[in-house]
């Protein structure tokens, strides 16, 4: 079965790549919705939602769309709109642990068979000089990351500790990604 990410994430399809997992990149673009008061309930209304708008454009396969965001101090962080936004966000999270969700939805078509999972992890970034955060955003890195950083670029050497699956914080847990397979009945052909 033909395996199509609705994603515009290049970190999404570097992880299906380096797994060895054949598949199409399809438009999956949406408004996302952010609700203070429910960083898991965003993360996966979001991804169902990429999967639901990529599964219209599928005529047979599995669609999958994921959503990652960051909840800190009763804020929920998707990717910053600008430099000043990014900006916010590192100062908040700074010093202290956040959590990084990543949320996995896949749509079978035509069946319509649906699967949703959600993976969490841990992260504490050390504080930062003005100095090191000023250079950091001087770098367009931050501009598609929720949070406004990425773990596995520039920013590894802001981060002290991490507790959970690294590819969750990156974006996409192959954990998840499995597991869906699994209660969907999808080969991947791995």
């Amino acid at each position: 079965m033909t395996v199509y990410l609705a994603s515009s994430s290049p970190r999404r399809a570097q992880i299906l790549t380096s797994w060895g997992i054949p598949f199409s990149l399809i438009d999956g673009h949406v408004d996302e919705v952010m609700r203070e008061d429910a960083p898991e309930q965003s993360a996966r209304d979001n991804a169902l939602a990429k999967a639901r708008a990529g599964a219209a454009d599928v005529a047979e396969g599995m669609v999958i769309g994921a959503d990652t965001v960051v909840a800190c101090g009763g804020h929920i962080l998707g990717k910053p709109a600008d430099q000043s936004e990014a900006r916010q966000m590192l100062l908040l999270l700074e010093g202290r642990e956040h959590r990084v969700i990543t949320a996995m939805a896949g749509i079978v078509v035509p069946s319509g068979r649906t699967g949703l999972r959600v993976s969490t992890a841990r992260v504490t970034m050390r504080r930062l000089t003005q100095d090191e955060r000023e250079r950091y955003l001087a770098n367009p890195e931050y501009l598609d990351k929720a949070g406004a950083y990425a773990v596995q670029g520039l920013a590894a050497s802001f981060i002290e500790r991490t507790d959970g699956p690294l590819d969750t914080i990156i974006g996409f847990t192959m954990r998840d990604f499995y597991a869906l397979c699994a209660e969907l009945n999808v080969d991947v052909g791995r």
